[in-house]
């Protein structure tokens, strides 16, 4: 081929692995854009190869007809010579939707022509990283929980004998954690793919089941399947989340599709598919538990609460079927994107619409066509998802509603669920261009028993939100707190803006009061809560200031008084009486010269909201030399009603010359009136154990000035195990070609593993259990008396740390 042609990064194995699912769901391009995608892709190739790669034609199904080719080319000629201007794009509070597929697709296709790139939609991740705001809807997810705030005092009050589930911010609205205590049971993930069940009064682990098996899709031997193409095995799943019904767990994780390589071009880019996975468990029989069904669904988890019984599930996928190009050099723009209009302009309604899938069946779509809602302005292509089914019956039967939209934040109650929505702006522009009047649409759904979740209506507000805790519910009213720009702006100057919506009955959500600027153009949101009669707001630099908001009157909400403080707050809890605790941090600096340090502070104040014009800080407690995780990790704090007790864990952050770490603590604050410390018991290290094989004593000094002298080698012999676990240690294997070099006189089919001091036990969550704190740690459970809070009994339970995903 000449070089005049300009060059087009094919992301050949991509477009491939896109095309491929599309077969197997018999929804594929026309041969027209297949033949497009292959000379682009070829072009590529032939410049490095001098060689086309041989592609494998699935076999297509439902080919489009001479009329939808004809109305794709009317559609092409229709279009403007670039994208539509993601500054002049104003949001409206409406949706549409459809009677059946083919009026769906007819919009789907019209809107999304116009305003896909030269790098598609900016979801994927391919030569140049598009990783933007809507890649990080998740993070977001992680940092601030999300659900419509509530009055209450936390979780469930737990006398004496009885157990406090997680933290969560509505009564009755469970969501998802790595943990959960139900009864005397302990539930847990041990970040190997394991669920665990313990009981409680003896620590004693009672059954492990893998609740991660074999990918859904693909052939057993990685081959070809029963319609002749080729795929790669899956790559590992994961399982990060839980929820528990009874005796009934419902486990959340991933699993990826990857791309075979492309024949004679090694270099050529892999995509990777992500499905979220849903497994159910039944632990009536604690020692036997069985999984009783799982599934994959197309895309990624925003969220999962538990509501009597029902999992409400939040998912969004990206249009990653569509087999978009993306251009490498400045003339190959035009033919990208003109290749990928192509794409959306021949696409069907089932690239567009996720589906499930569970082992042994085919895919089916997660929502009808007609339960698509559609903005009228265009805010992404990603479908979210909104989804209920039963945990009791331990199968997926799911109901869904969806949107074309983006799930940027998530808020759930016990009714009702909203999701935000951002006009979509490609990576490659959002520092380039200037977006002055940024708004952001708020999508409301209620759910009503087991049926599909309804539209309720969409409403805008100036600016972004400002994470999950930034949505309450204010008598009949949504309340959201937004900040003037852009999500991925963060400026501290930025004004801070409180709005109502209430339901028309008519499709949107009407706004019925505002308090602009709340935060006096310090707009830098640390924490945010709603609580009885009161939006508490912690603004400034590093949120030194706590606003609030009277609305008591939700027609005529009003900015009050402010208290200043010494430290941020990164969470409010609300407490009984126009009470919150206020749990942060600050930091200063210590010694001088090279001994300068800067020693972090854990603060706890109890403020009283009781006078919203003059709000007060009652008392403050604080610890140096400390962090913890509350501010990003809610469920990591525990409150005990009927004891008045405020727990979680902190890490020492003590600098030290050689010796031992200092040990790490959990904090249990008596909230009653003042904050009072009323014991900081240890994280202790796991019961010392011999080790689980012979060691092997190193004697050569080029091998022992490259470990420390409180490493230890293990030798395990026949039957060699993959991994060893060793109480107070942390064991990695050694491969053999190493083995070979320092110490050749070993012989035959051991396995070996280096074994260091493992650090001290962070404490991950301060459970109530049957009445007893126990301090889960990322080594132990650790059982403590429930009044003095002395250490009673310790087991072993070693997890390894991952990120837990959303909240």
């Amino acid at each position: 081929m000449g070089t005049d042609v300009p060059e087009v990064h094919g992301r050949s194995g991509g477009e491939v692995a896109s095309l491929r699912r599309r077969a197997r769901r018999l929804t594929v391009a026309t041969a027209t854009s297949l033949a497009a995608v292959a000379v682009l892709a070829g072009v590529v190739v032939a410049q490095r190869n001098d060689s086309t790669p041989k592609y494998s034609t699935p076999r297509l199904g439902n080919q489009p007809t001479k009329a939808e080719k004809e109305s794709a080319e009317v559609l092409l000629a229709s279009l403007d010579s670039q994208p539509v201007d993601p500054r002049k794009v104003k949001l409206v509070s409406t949706v549409s939707t459809f009677a059946d597929c083919d009026a769906l697709i007819g919009d789907l296709r019209r809107v999304g022509a116009e305003h896909v790139g030269s790098q598609g939609f900016g979801a994927y991740r391919g030569r140049f990283d598009e990783v933007g705001y809507l890649a990080n809807a998740d993070v977001e997810v992680a940092r601030s929980a999300d659900g419509f705030a509530a009055s209450d005092a936390g979780s469930k009050a737990a006398p004496s004998g009885e157990t406090i589930g997680t933290n969560v911010q509505v009564a009755g609205v469970d969501e998802l954690d790595h943990v959960k205590a139900v009864g005397d049971r302990i539930y847990d993930l041990d970040g190997e793919g394991n669920l665990r069940i313990t009981d409680a009064k003896t620590l004693t682990v009672l059954s492990t089941l893998d609740v991660t098996p074999a990918p859904i899709s693909g052939s057993s031997n990685g081959g070809d399947d029963e319609e002749g193409i080729d795929f790669r095995p899956e790559g590992p799943t994961q399982v990060t989340q839980i929820l528990v019904s009874g005796t009934r767990v419902v486990v959340f994780g991933t699993e990826a599709e990857t791309s075979a390589p492309v024949e004679g071009d090694p270099s050529a880019s892999r995509s990777t598919a992500t499905y979220m996975t849903v497994a159910f468990v039944d632990a009536h029989d604690a020692a036997k538990p069985t999984l009783t069904d799982r599934v994959r669904v197309e895309g990624s988890l925003v969220s999962a609460r538990l509501v009597d019984g029902e999992v409400r599930l939040v998912t969004t996928s990206n249009m990653a079927d569509l087999g978009f190009v993306m251009p490498t050099t400045a003339a190959s723009i035009p033919k990208a994107l003109e290749q990928n209009r192509r794409s959306v302009a021949l696409s069907r309604a089932a690239d567009w619409i996720p589906d499930w899938q569970r082992k042994g069946s085919g895919p089916e779509p997660l929502v009808q066509c007609d339960r698509v809602h559609v903005p009228d302005t265009f805010a992404g292509v990603a479908m979210t998802s909104m989804v209920t089914f039963p945990a009791g019956t331990g199968r997926f039967e799911p109901k869904a509603t969806s949107i074309l939209a983006p799930g940027d934040t998530l808020y759930a109650g016990l009714d009702d669920v909203a999701i935000s929505s951002n006009v979509w702006v490609d990576p490659i522009d959002r520092e380039r261009l200037d977006f002055d009047d940024w708004q952001t649409a708020i999508h409301e759904f209620t759910f009503d028993g087991d049926d599909a979740p309804t539209y309720v209506g969409s409403g805008i507000v100036d600016g972004s939100t400002v994470g999950q805790f930034a949505f309450g519910e204010v008598g009949e009213s949504l309340g959201v707190v937004s900040s003037k720009g852009t999500p991925w702006d963060d400026d501290s100057d930025n004004a801070v803006t409180l709005t109502l919506f209430t339901p028309d009955g008519d499709g949107t959500l009407a706004r019925t009061a505002r308090i602009d600027d709340l935060a006096g153009g310090k707009g830098q949101v640390s924490a945010v809560r709603f609580v009885e009669g009161r939006v508490l707001v912690s603004t400034g630099l590093d949120g030194r200031q706590v606003r609030v908001v009277d609305v008591t009157d939700p027609s005529t909400p009003r900015l009050a008084g402010s208290v200043e403080l010494e430290g941020d707050v990164g969470y409010f809890h609300p407490l009984p009486d126009h009470k919150a605790l206020l749990v942060g941090n600050r930091s200063d600096t210590v010694g001088s010269g090279r001994n300068e340090r800067t020693r972090q502070w854990v603060r706890a104040s109890l403020l009283d909201v009781a006078d919203a014009d003059a709000p007060k800080v009652v008392s403050t407690w604080e610890r140096p030399w400390s962090a913890d995780g509350v501010s990003y990790d809610h469920h990591a704090f525990t409150y005990w009603p009927s004891r008045k007790l405020a727990m979680w864990g902190i890490t020492d952050t003590s600098w030290y010359d050689g010796g031992e770490q200092a040990a790490n603590h959990a904090v249990a604050l008596g909230v009653d009136g003042t904050v009072s410390e009323v014991a900081l018991p240890v994280a202790n290290k796991p019961n010392a154990v011999p080790a689980p094989c012979p060691t092997v004593q190193i004697t050569d000094p080029e091998i022992r000035d490259m470990i420390s002298e409180d490493t230890v080698v293990l030798r395990c012999d026949e039957p060699a195990p993959k991994s060893v676990d060793w109480p107070r240690y942390l064991c990695s294997s050694v491969d053999q070609a190493t083995v070979a070099r320092y110490a050749p006189d070993e012989k035959g089919d051991a396995a070996y593993f280096l074994c260091s001091p493992a650090p001290q036990p962070t404490v991950s969550r301060v459970l109530v259990v049957d009445g007893r704190p126990i301090l889960l740690t990322d080594q132990t459970l650790e059982a403590l008396d429930p009044q003095t809070f002395a250490s009673t009994a310790i087991a072993y339970h070693p997890s390894i740390a991952t990120y837990y995903g959303p909240y």
